[in-house]
């Protein structure tokens, strides 16, 4: 008589091994975030992309001068995978460097594009020291770095709750922190207009420490910056 149970487990499909990113060393990686050197192929992609957006999304960008001259944290709603183009597109003079979910750089195509534009890595299941480290070396390098601090994408103009890291990381490194909201149906010919905020105010933070009640404060600060840009758009259902 034939045994059942192996049959089973003969019929169940293997189990695909997980996929390690390709992640450079720490010293390199540390080389990669801090060149100033500008990226041909960021510029490459950033001109095409601003061309085809302009001529199917009819793009506005409003606020642009509000961006410092210095480094600084750029953060944005995200809905969809444009979106960190619509950013970089109101910083032409500089290049951001986006943080992305460490899965990505799992892909070895991914991996390549990850490096040329200077993405930094991040496990969104964990608090990821390395990443914060990274982040941290951008932002002292006089870099901007750019943060969806949702930590996800989402469906609705309604943004999710923020998450404290990107606060936490504004804080620390004492740059000035730009909200932008990306306002539109994301539609083919349906105008999608970029807000640019003004740098949200945290002299007062700074003279305290880094604390949890601090990186709050900033949070809801970030979050009434989002609200003015978006008309309300950006708060969840009974908070307009």
């Amino acid at each position: 008589m034939e045994n059942n149970n192996e049959n089973k487990q003969e019929n169940k499909p293997a189990v695909k091994p997980e996929r390690t990113p390709i992640i450079p060393e720490s010293a390199e990686m540390e080389a990669i975030l801090t060149d100033n050197k500008r990226s041909w192929f960021y510029q490459l992609v950033l001109n095409l992309f601003t061309v085809v957006a302009k001529l199917v999304f009819f793009v506005r960008i409003e606020g642009k001068e509000n961006i410092p001259a210095e480094g600084c944290v750029i953060m944005g709603n995200h809905r969809a995978w444009a979106d960190p183009f619509f950013l970089a597109m109101c910083t032409r003079d500089r290049e951001i460097r986006f943080m992305g979910k460490k899965e990505l750089w799992c892909n070895k195509a991914f991996a390549w594009i990850a490096r040329q534009v200077r993405g930094v890595p991040v496990d969104r299941g964990n608090v990821d020291m390395a990443a914060i480290r990274m982040s941290m070396t951008v932002l002292k390098a006089g870099h901007t770095l750019g943060i969806f601090p949702e930590g996800t994408r989402m469906k609705t103009e309604a943004m999710g709750p923020l998450q404290g890291g990107a606060a936490m990381l504004a804080l620390r490194s004492r740059r000035p922190v730009i909200a932008v909201y990306i306002d539109g149906s994301y539609k083919l010919f349906h105008q999608i207009v970029v807000r640019v905020g003004k740098p949200i105010e945290m002299d007062d933070l700074l003279e305290g420490r880094v604390n949890k009640e601090a990186c709050d404060m900033l949070t809801r600060r970030i979050e009434a910056s989002f609200a003015q840009l978006s008309g309300g758009k950006s708060l969840p259902a009974g908070r307009e």
